[in-house]
């Protein structure tokens, strides 16, 4: 303890003590609490180096009641583990000392604090919030600000009554445009309760907030970006039923959006200037430039929907008919495409860990809802392995309510092995044991035994969920008998990446503290290392480790990953059936899988895939699984992307919805090699019959950049479309929007690969006259000359067919002609 802390704060903060901290406080003087401050600072620096101190709360106190400026107080809320548990700080306590402290710079604070804090969690939001009331000023006009106010609004029983309350909305809701990531914000339903309805309601209510959405959503499209981005804004302005008279107020708006890169919003601008057209609010010169720029797009949609609706134009305007007419005349070549850098997807740390039993009940909470995400699920296990130490019968207490209230998903013969094995977990750790219910103790005495540890490595069905399965069994099997004090490999990002220095620390530490890391949570935490060098003095630090685990590090530091041969193959199904869903398709191409010699037995379990006569059938869909096996792989994408092809393709090929597609973006974030099986998965997820499906694919497409062989891609998609498995017109959607979101290469080289083959066909695919535009518009912008098998017999066969003038357009575009 230093002298320059009062002995009675230094208690209550070595307590975790903020009722200490918040009496003692109240009595200082202004003079006292200043000079108090920088000792303060000190003496809570090494605690809020670890995350596990739960130091946040009563430092944060702490520091609120004695910081001599804003600006001190908003570097020492943000240091260390506290710049992430901000939420922990007592609302009442902290609000009741700086009313009492009466300094002048309580705005100041709220506006720093609000610029930067994303304050997404509400607990922090409503802190905030309550300090510039306290001063007296508006609410901070900052996206994170807007942030908070949102899911506060999403948390509150009634969010109409919530958003109408004070002046937020009038403040706050522009903010919906003016950041390019606000959109995600927009991306849930806009039926039933929630921000959104009460969004639209409000809107309906006030016309000035209607305005304003109106402006905004068109603004926010007019300045682009990526396709995700914007379609929230498409569906919000979709949702405000925009009048004629709305539209023909910003006719010069909607005329601009005519030439978006997305044809989702250039649709948009066609739909509102039509309905003000039919309305009598359009200017005939207005029609013919829209009409100019739209028959020069390459969606076959949007120029049919501008020919009828010029041709009833003419019909009405007889005098400007022949100019209207004449308007439909298509060009001879079309406009370039815009190029645009690939940027490598950012990938974001994992929030702070959990620290007290009842943070882990809420997020327990959460995954009984249905938040299935790798980062609750570890930030959950983490913290339940350290408090089953530290705070048992706490822990107990706050998580034995909701695991009596989930009897019924936990114990349902549907769930999924990991599911199960969660359910071992909580209910071994609920005390006394002669408390626990009945029902608990049967549905998991199975899972309890030895062989729930290995077993998911040996199940055929098995997939990277067997990882998840068998740390969960460890757990369940290990955490009484001969407990850890924390788990190895919970991640550092998102993305499950664990980085290299952090594990080194977590095992010098064990080294010194005397105690070895469970072998299946050891081996997780290697896999989840990076591919990137750690640096010779992390190399040189492993290298002095002595125990097992130490050694396994190291030597994984000098070898790096190991990597499956990763093979592609046809399966053949004709007038065969799947044992539960339908008929065979007649043909797939599928993956095999040959692990690397002398691999561990799960690396071996995980890196095999054997050859099928017959397409195989898979009940597991990874849509909301997808980050778990992602998390698990994070350095093996390919071997992911092997797992997946089943139910890739059981989407692409019959057409069910499955949202299988939504693990390709996640794919482009992680690292490892790329080979055959991430090109049929991607190639299968620009075929999915879900539009949603695809938009992920195209996420995909332009996140990985250079690291996929795009033209063995296109190889693939032309092989498996000529078989008859899969729909070409999809894949066409996606590529025109991945070159139209600037990645023109990878659209090229794709399109390329495919049309030997589909030139080839006796019967043309629809489709193929789409990729060929969309190649000829790729060549065009990139200035190719490639040669491709089989143009020059469609190009010259003449006619006024659309397949035909595409392939002559096409060899046009290779040969440098205009």
């Amino acid at each position: 303890m230093t002298a320059e802390v009062p002995a009675d704060l230094a208690r209550a903060i070595d307590k975790r003590s903020t009722e200490l901290a918040y009496a003692f406080l109240k009595k200082l003087s202004e003079k006292e609490r200043k000079a108090a401050f920088p000792a303060v600072v000190a003496y809570t620096k090494e605690e809020l180096r670890d995350w596990r101190g739960g130091y946040a709360a009563v430092a944060g106190l702490a520091f609120l009641g004695c910081a001599p400026t804003a600006k001190r107080a908003m570097t020492a809320l943000n240091r260390g583990s506290l710049r992430w548990e901000r939420r922990l700080i007592p609302r009442r306590m902290a609000v009741g000392l700086l009313g009492q402290r009466d300094v002048p710079w309580l705005g100041e604070l709220a506006q720093l604090w609000a610029q930067t804090s994303a304050l997404a969690d509400v607990d922090e939001w409503l802190l905030v919030d309550a300090i510039a009331g306290l001063a007296g000023i508006a609410p901070p006009v900052t996206a994170g600000f807007a942030r908070g106010w949102i899911a506060w609004i999403r948390s509150e029983t009634d969010p109409h009554d919530a958003i109408t309350t004070g002046h937020y909305a009038s403040l706050l809701l522009p903010m919906l445009f003016e950041d390019d990531t606000m959109g995600r914000e927009l991306q849930s339903t806009f039926r039933g309760a929630g921000f959104n309805h009460a969004l639209l309601r409000l809107a309906g209510d006030d016309p000035k907030i209607r305005a304003m959405l109106v402006n905004g959503c068109l603004a926010r499209l007019l300045r682009g970006g990526r396709p995700g981005d914007l379609r929230p804004f498409v569906t919000l302005h979709d949702e405000l039923r925009v009048t004629p008279e709305e539209i023909s107020a910003r006719i010069a708006d909607y005329a601009g959006l005519a030439d978006a890169d997305l044809g989702t919003v250039a649709g948009l601008a066609q739909r509102s200037l039509r309905q003000a057209d039919e309305a009598g609010l359009l200017e005939v010169d207005t029609l013919l430039d829209v009409t100019a720029v739209i028959v020069r797009r390459k969606e076959k949609g949007l120029i049919k929907t501008q020919i009828s609706w010029v041709r009833k134009a003419a019909k009405r305007h007889p005098a400007r008919s022949t100019d209207l007419l004449a308007s439909l005349d298509l060009p001879a070549t079309p406009e370039l495409l815009p190029l645009a850098p690939p940027v490598a997807p950012t990938v974001p740390e994992m929030p702070p860990p959990l620290t007290t039993p009842a943070e882990v009940a809420e997020e327990l909470s959460a995954i009984m809802s249905g938040d299935r995400s790798s980062v609750t699920l570890e930030r959950v296990l983490a913290a339940m392995v350290e408090l089953y130490g530290r705070d048992r019968a706490g822990l107990a207490a706050a998580i034995g309510p909701i695991i009596e209230l989930n009897r019924p998903h936990l114990v349902a013969q549907w769930a999924p092995g990991y599911w199960k094995q969660l359910g071992t977990v909580v209910c071994d750790l609920l005390e006394p044991p002669e408390r626990r219910s009945m029902w608990l103790m049967e549905a998991f005495a199975e899972l309890r035994a030895d062989h729930a540890i290995a077993k998911p490595l040996a199940d055929p069905e098995r997939s990277p969920s067997a990882l998840l399965e068998i740390r969960l069994a460890t757990i369940a099997r290990y955490l009484r008998r001969s407990p850890v004090p924390r788990l190895v490999a919970t991640p550092t990002q998102r993305n499950g990446h664990l980085d290299p220095e952090v594990l080194l620390d977590r095992l010098e530490q064990a080294e010194r503290d005397g105690w070895q890391p469970w072998r299946a949570d050891l081996v997780q935490a290697l896999l989840r290392l990076p591919r990137t060098d750690p640096g010779d003095g992390v190399r040189r630090r492993a290298d002095r480790l002595a125990s097992p685990a130490g050694q396994a590090f190291a030597e994984q530091l000098r070898a790096g990953h190991v990597d499956p041969v990763v093979v592609a193959y046809a399966q053949e199904g004709k007038g065969g059936r799947y044992q539960w869903y339908g008929l065979l398709p007649d043909r797939r191409v599928a993956v095999t899988m040959e692990p690397p010699a002398n691999a561990n037995p799960v690396v071996t379990a995980l890196f095999s895939l054997p050859r099928h006569k017959k397409p195989q059938g898979s009940p597991w869909i990874p849509g909301s699984g997808a980050p778990l096996w992602t998390a698990a792989l994070p350095s093996h994408r390919e071997v992911v992307a092997a797992w997946s092809l089943a139910q890739l393709a059981m989407s692409a090929e019959r057409g069910d919805s499955s949202e299988a597609a939504q693990i390709l973006p996640l794919l482009a974030e992680n690292q490892g090699p790329t080979g055959p099986a991430t090109q049929l998965a991607l190639v299968y997820g620009m075929t999915a019959p879900d539009a949603a499906e695809r938009v992920a694919a195209v996420d995909a497409l332009l996140g990985f950049g250079a690291d996929v062989d795009w033209r063995a891609t296109g190889r693939h998609l032309g092989d498996c479309v000529a078989a008859g498995s899969l729909v070409l017109s999809r894949a066409a959607t996606a590529l025109r929007d991945t070159a139209e979101a600037g990645a023109v290469g990878t659209a090229y080289e794709i399109a390329v690969g495919a049309l030997p083959a589909l030139l080839a066909l006796p019967k043309t695919r629809v489709g193929t006259a789409d990729l060929l535009q969309l190649a000829e518009r790729c060549a065009r912008t990139l200035g190719r000359r490639d040669r491709i098998e089989g143009l020059d017999a469609v190009a010259d066969r003449g006619g006024g067919s659309q397949y035909a003038k595409a392939a002559k357009g096409l060899r046009d575009a290779l040969a440098g002609v205009s």
